[in-house]
């Protein structure tokens, strides 16, 4: 059977966000899809005018319709697995019965769990100050290596961020409103991650998206990384992260 797993990144991202864990993924059997949401208008440098119409539901669209192409070509859904913005765009595919099962990574969480403290104040300062949905927003660099990169290697700290992304305000403005999820729909195993050093999504917030997961038609699963931060994707620590989720999917 093809084992499919589709993997959404987070704001301001694209698909190479991927490039660490994809590997091993694929060396345990695994085929994987890392695409970027809307490469042409999220861009490294200035962005076009365009991506200004972008907004949060453009992503699950756009990923849901994903889901559905993998699921005609290979006869079953695919599992997956979103990283921040991507763990809140993998919720809702989930709810919508799109995919297989699901991983939720420092994931970004709906509205009944979401909890804004000063760590995610700081990482996303000129974004929350600007207050401009209309206008493309790059996260700040100071707020990016604070917050996002806290237990990676300072060395790599520029290297990392010269592949940061332009994002629509609209979509910063919608995960900042949150999003309904209705546990009640999710009929697969799910296993929801937090890392204790995330100052982007707060290992406290994802706790209680753990929390609620519980509640589904199948109750979720849920674990905590101490020694991790939100950049779980490409620190030390990762390999163990991505053995143990690759453990669970097969299991």
């Amino acid at each position: 059977m093809t084992k499919t797993l589709l993997m959404i990144h987070g704001v301001g991202c694209g698909g190479d966000a991927w490039d660490v864990m994809r590997p091993k993924f694929e060396s345990a059997g695994w085929e994987c899809e890392t695409p970027t949401l809307f490469p042409d208008l999220r861009t490294i440098e200035k962005p076009p005018e365009g991506i200004s119409r972008l907004k949060l539901q453009d992503y699950i669209d756009e990923m849901s319709l994903r889901c559905q192409s993998i699921e005609k070509a290979t006869g079953h859904k695919p599992a997956v697995i979103g990283h921040s913005m991507g763990g809140l765009i993998a919720q809702k595919l989930t709810e919508a019965g799109l995919v297989s099962r699901a991983v939720y990574l420092t994931p970004a969480q709906p509205k009944d769990c979401a909890q804004i403290g000063l760590p995610v104040l700081f990482t996303f300062a000129n974004v929350i100050l600007s207050g401009n949905r209309k206008k493309p927003h790059k996260v700040w660099k100071t707020g990016f290596k604070w917050g996002v990169l806290n237990a990676v290697p300072k060395s790599r700290h520029d290297e990392i961020y010269a592949g940061a992304r332009w994002d629509s305000g609209q979509v910063y403005g919608d995960l900042q409103d949150g999003l309904e999820l209705d546990v009640e729909k999710i009929t697969v195993p799910t296993l929801t991650i937090a890392a204790t050093k995330d100052r982007a999504t707060l290992a406290k917030a994802v706790r209680k998206l753990g929390e609620k997961l519980k509640g589904a038609t199948v109750p979720g699963e849920f674990r905590e990384y101490p020694d991790n931060a939100h950049w779980i994707v490409d620190e030390p620590g990762t390999d163990k992260v991505t053995a143990d989720i690759i453990s669970w999917l097969d299991g």
